[in-house]
């Protein structure tokens, strides 16, 4: 039995590389509230794929920063067998797992995945049960990465009965920008997630999903805009139960401070010469500049930060805008936000060895020392007042460079503070909430093909971050025909049962077994203490 599944998962690998050609040898179709959009299907993996399904109408123009719009009707059955174009980025971390068909701000589009045989147009008649969903939220720093397949393949999941919808959402300045004004209060990529989900309700049952049975899963920054999501007043009954991969909310490698956005707004605005204090005036002149110029801006701020950019914000009222995040993520957890969906939360062991191209490039030793407040977490910096940073830094280097600062000590607090103290705490809070079940995992397996270590040609031990996607997503771009070995093919099983028990049963474990090796540690957490030595730092 055991070499029978192997055998699947090896036939399934190597047809991973011609998935996405436009060849299908017969049409698959889906009537969209907007028109019918014809598909294709992958015969060896048995399921049909709708790539490149615009949500929403593209925000050109007036509505560059503007919140979507329903996307506007069309006639003929829209083709729908090539991915499109990414969000316009600068792309610091994926580098060769991401294989995109250019960039353009046309880039808000939607790729369902559907069993065959549980697509209505494929059900010839026959009355065929809704199937859980699972709505993705793409990671990268909300400044780069895609819902596409190259990194984002379905075929583990769809495998098991449910559909996956990946998605674009906008990103960097144009995701999340804030001038704290009517016409740009920020947010606008948490906003394209909640029109995601809303497309999601109206739209599910003409690819066989239940509308009424949604997970929303995200990973790094994904996983951050889904705790957020979680705590938003404006997601009440658009999904069911949460998947947060290496990412929260709060306490993280990011900060919502207002504060935060308001320095990084005006640093963009004076790399681009606009100097007007109206927002209004500054809003007409950014939707008329020229996309180079806005990327130009937004890679200078890059090379000063090093990965981020522009973030997710805490939001004023203004007139005729829905807010998104009406508090500080800390203090809406606190008083029981979302406490009613059941969540996952996760990290992995090694999670900042993935960033080591990047820290290397810009020498992130090497400016700590030369200005030792950037080892400070970006939520101490724009939340605590600057009198208290030097006890802080000294109390850091006391507890993670007392024999030396450099890369791998860098790294090993790095992984500590911006995601194992993060998760921990979320765990924390989630069961001091009493709320919905909640449960923690560590992810610390050696692949035997790790995407990872592969693509960036690094050496480490256990797993980066991102690495426990790999084995939920495949990262078809990377490897191709690549079989998975014995070992790694058991671990696809385990995470996608992880996953897919989870969608159905709210319960990750039913019927899968977790070894407290390390390969996976997984608890249901009622009680859970962060070390004194996390505290120490985030306090």
């Amino acid at each position: 039995m055991e070499l029978h599944v192997r055998c699947a998962l090896a036939v399934l690998a190597m047809a991973a590389c011609c998935a996405w050609s436009a060849s299908a040898q017969e049409s698959v179709w889906a009537d969209t509230e907007s028109g019918r959009v014809c598909g294709g299907y992958e015969p060896h993996g048995d399921y049909a794929y709708f790539l490149a399904v615009p949500y929403a109408k593209q925000p050109l123009g007036q509505l560059r920063f503007q919140e979507l719009q329903r996307p506007d009707p069309w006639t003929e059955c829209r083709p729908a067998t090539e991915v499109g174009p990414i969000c316009p980025q600068h792309d610091l971390f994926y580098g060769p797992i991401m294989n995109p068909r250019g960039q353009s701000e046309e880039c808000i589009h939607a790729n369902i995945y559907v069993p065959l045989k549980s697509l209505p147009s494929r059900a010839r008649g026959e009355s065929r049960p809704l199937l859980p969903v699972l709505v993705y939220v793409h990671g990268g720093g909300f400044g780069f990465g895609s819902g596409d397949p190259d990194a984002h393949g379905p075929q583990y999941l769809v495998k098991e009965n449910v559909v996956v919808i990946t998605f674009n959402y906008r990103i960097g300045a144009f995701g999340f920008l804030s001038l704290n004004s009517t016409s740009v209060p920020g947010n606008a990529g948490l906003r394209d997630m909640v029109t995601l989900l809303q497309w999601v309700q109206r739209n599910a049952e003409a690819f066989g999903g239940n509308p009424h049975d949604v997970t929303l899963a995200g990973q790094s920054a994904g996983a951050a805009a889904v705790h957020l999501l979680s705590l938003s007043q404006a997601t009440k009954g658009l999904f069911k139960r949460a998947i947060s991969m290496s990412g929260a909310g709060s306490r993280n490698f990011y900060t919502t401070s207002p504060a935060y956005a308001k320095t990084v707004s005006a640093l963009f605005l004076g790399f681009l010469g606009i100097i007007s204090i109206d927002p209004e005036e500054v809003h007409q002149k950014l939707i008329v500049l020229p996309l180079e110029q806005i990327m130009q801006a937004q890679k200078q701020i890059q090379d000063i930060t090093g990965l981020l950019a522009f973030c997710p914000v805490v939001e004023s009222e203004h007139p005729g805008v829905n807010i998104i995040l009406d508090n500080d993520p800390e203090v809406l957890q606190a008083q029981g936000r979302g406490k009613d969906i059941p969540f996952i939360i996760g990290f992995t062991n090694a999670e900042c060895q993935t960033f080591r191209p990047r820290f290397e490039q810009i020498d992130i030793v090497k400016r700590i020392k030369i200005i030792p407040a950037l080892v400070l977490p970006l939520g101490v910096i724009y939340t605590r007042p600057a009198v208290e940073f030097p006890s802080k830094i000294a109390s850091i280097y006391k507890e993670y460079f007392s024999e030396s600062l450099d890369m791998d000590t860098y790294l090993s607090y790095c992984t500590e503070v911006n995601f194992i103290y993060p998760m921990l705490k979320l765990a924390e809070a989630r069961a001091a909430n009493k709320g919905a079940p909640v449960f923690l995992y560590r992810f610390a397996y050696n692949a035997d093909n790790s995407v990872y270590k592969k693509a960036l040609n690094l050496t480490y031990d256990g797993a980066g971050h991102s690495e426990d996607l790999t084995f939920v997503f495949r990262a078809n771009h990377v490897l191709g025909d690549t079989i998975a070995s014995a070992a790694d093919s058991e671990m696809i099983t385990k995470m996608t049962g992880f996953v897919t028990n989870f969608m159905r049963h709210g319960k990750p474990t039913k019927n899968v077994e977790f070894k407290a090796d390390n390969t996976i540690c997984l608890r249901k957490c009622r009680s859970y203490s962060t070390p004194a030595s996390y505290q120490l730092v985030n306090q």
